[in-house]
């Protein structure tokens, strides 16, 4: 007997007793053979049912103390640390950061207020312009040289004075640090939230919950039947379809094709009331699966409420309580179904699955903003089903112009590693591994609902041709793909939104990504190029998806800038006018002097050597006519008056 002192008291129901018993049957407290139903114990509560499942560590705590627990803990007195996952940031990789500060500081240097201490405390305060010296030592960098502060680290390694391995250890000394020195990281989903870049480690598990769904220990790679038993119009173009065309659309041969893509798991979305008594929905899954075994694949079983014309909405506990301990049988009962996930997360819902089976694998569905009020009792096969939808909120889908559509792209291929930490916040603190159910296409608007009457248009869905052949979009929605696909990946797995179109079974369709319904389809993504290749998941390449943030190109998108004009002539003290194509001056130059005729060269002969003989010769025929001419000279004219002869 347990009691809870609260202000007003009652009895809780059969069914949080058939819980509880399941609970002490994990606990090796009490036989397996022992019947539920025998076992009658009763709570004194003052508040609500759900309120003893939110304070499921109070209800263990007294299991424990009461009658002891046989269970194994990996780290009973462990405590989460963030560190930096190696596979992602190491020595080979941080060479390949665009910007250090971008990817690491900017995210860490603002929490706290900006301040970090040591464990155990130094007497003092540290924060991003104030790096301890142990940071330094511990990363083996020289005595004589100390990183000072954020920006001194990162020009220290551009500058190459830290090496790779030093840079990796600073950072995750960094990382470790804030957390470390922030209060509340057991509330909060993004407490190690680094774009992606960090993960949580040392986390303690009081159930030894096993770390996939599947038997051979693998991930979860699923893709939604979408529109098969659930009405889904994206899908159907608004028809609802016979069991007869369900079985024609999802039919073996594409059970292979999911198969070769390295699909290794169906989810199948199925009505609540599906397994009451004898129904068609039931005998049409049971065929389908004997072809999702035959195809090598495994199921998991979606359960949705639904409401049609001659049924409202069920409301009522009980008769809920009846079609998931229904469906729960069905799912425990058929070798190829890995596990069920209930239609909402009522504690009463987990009760009446566990009244069929107690080792059946349950996914209890949780979006982002519910992460941290999640409970419930020890439960070694309770996981959760996250969705990560991109398009809940205005923010999500609103753009209303080509610009606006693609700053819309480039913000969630931001936003999508942060999820990151969100699935293991829950898988540490939670003790609850997070698949993600929902939300894993490329569509970053809600435009498949855009004929609902419902639809709220805010522009978003009006130029969609745009990204037909657009080598942007191409390149972002792959850095999308493969942001999602590793993000996703760190937990027990994913589902896909859907496969393929109702009707669309042209083999020239086929990855022809021609209207907004397609981004939803795994088929036409992967054949279209988009997708990573599924089984890519853990190496290198996929694994520096979230090393830098997407490339920021989205206000000039395909178009490029004019190329610019080759610089002007050098117009000394004047300028160039493109007017008049020619310089300008304030005051004109000095015209420029005319050139000059070229020089006249003279003509040159060619000489011979003179001989002596010819010396002489010219010689004796110069003064002979020398004297000649004095004779005659004084013949003709006689001596000159006034002179005399010279002595």
């Amino acid at each position: 007997h347990f009691c809870f002192v609260t202000p007003r008291a009652y009895d809780v129901d059969r069914t949080l007793s058939h819980y509880f018993a399941t609970v002490l049957i994990q606990h090796n407290i009490i036989s397996n053979s022992t019947s539920q139903y025998l076992l009658i114990i009763r709570f004194s509560l003052f508040h609500c049912t759900s309120g003893i499942f939110l304070k499921s560590s109070l209800l263990h705590k007294h299991i424990l103390l009461t009658m002891g627990s046989k269970s194994n803990k990996k780290s009973a007195s462990g405590i989460p640390t963030c560190v930096v996952d190696n596979d992602v940031l190491n020595k080979n990789t941080v060479g390949k950061m665009d910007d250090i500060g971008l990817s690491i500081f900017a995210k860490l240097c603002g929490m706290n207020r900006g301040v970090f201490v040591l464990d155990p405390p130094d007497g003092k305060t540290y924060g991003c312009t104030s790096f301890p010296e142990v940071f330094s030592t511990n990363a083996d960098v020289p005595s004589w040289y100390t990183v000072k502060d954020s920006a001194h680290f990162t020009q220290s390694f551009k500058t190459g004075e830290l090496t790779a391995e030093q840079t990796v250890d600073i950072i995750d000394q960094y990382v470790s640090t804030v957390y470390q020195s922030s209060v509340g990281n057991s509330d909060n989903p993004y407490g190690c939230e680094v774009n992606g870049l960090a993960k949580l480690e040392n986390c303690p598990s009081t159930t030894d919950t096993p770390r996939s769904l599947r038997q051979d220990g693998d991930i979860v790679k699923s893709v939604t039947l979408a529109g098969a038993f659930v009405p889904e119009e994206w899908v159907t173009g608004g028809r609802v379809l016979s069991m007869e065309e369900v079985l024609d659309f999802y039919s073996y041969k594409e059970f292979k094709n999911m198969s070769k893509l390295g699909v290794n798991t169906v989810q199948i979305p199925v009505p609540c009331n599906a397994f009451i008594g004898v129904g068609e929905i039931a005998d049409t899954i049971t065929t389908m699966l004997k072809d999702v075994s035959k195809a090598g694949l495994n199921a998991i079983l979606t359960l949705v409420e639904t409401k049609n014309a001659d049924e409202q909405i069920i409301t009522m506990t009980e008769s809920v309580n009846d079609r998931i301990t229904a469906a729960a049988k069905f799912a425990n009962d058929a070798p190829a179904i890995i596990a069920i996930q209930l239609p909402s997360p009522l504690p009463s819902l987990v009760s009446a699955a566990r009244a069929a089976s107690t080792t059946l694998p349950v996914l209890v569905p949780v979006n982002k903003g519910e992460l941290a009020s999640m409970g419930f009792p020890p439960d070694r096969f309770l996981f959760a089903a996250l969705d990560v939808g991109a398009s809940t909120s205005v923010a999500d889908v609103a753009s209303s112009d080509s610009e606006g559509d693609r700053m819309k792209m480039f913000y969630h291929e931001n936003i999508v590693c942060i999820d990151r930490s969100p699935i293991e916040y829950l898988d540490c603190y939670r003790d609850m591994p997070v698949y993600v159910t929902s939300g894993f296409d490329l569509a970053v608007d809600n435009c498949i609902n855009k004929d609902d009457e419902n639809f709220e248009d805010y522009g978003q869905c009006n130029r969609f041709d745009e990204t037909i052949g657009s080598g942007w979009w191409e390149r972002h929605r792959q850095s999308l793909a493969s942001r999602q696909l590793f993000t996703y990946s760190k937990g027990l797995g994913f589902s896909f939104s859907g496969w393929k179109l109702y009707g669309d079974d042209d083999d020239e369709s086929i990855g022809k990504i021609d209207s907004p319904e397609k981004l939803l389809c795994l088929r036409d993504v992967a054949a279209a190029g988009l997708l990573p290749p599924i089984d890519s998941i853990g190496n290198s390449t996929l694994n520096e998806a979230c090393l830098n943030g997407p490339k920021a190109d989205f206000a000039m998108g395909d178009k490029t800038l004019a190329p610019t004009p080759a610089p002007p002539p050098d117009c000394g003290n004047g300028w160039w006018n493109y007017t008049i194509n020619d310089c300008s001056y304030w005051i004109p130059p000095p015209p420029t002097p005319q050139p000059t005729a070229a020089p006249f060269a003279c003509p040159s002969c060619e000489t011979q050597p003179l001989s002596t003989k010819y010396m002489v010769s010219a010689a004796l025929v110069g003064a002979v006519a020398a004297l000649v001419l004095n004779w005659l000279v004084k013949k003709m004219f006689g001596r000159g008056d006034g002179y005399s002869s010279l002595p």
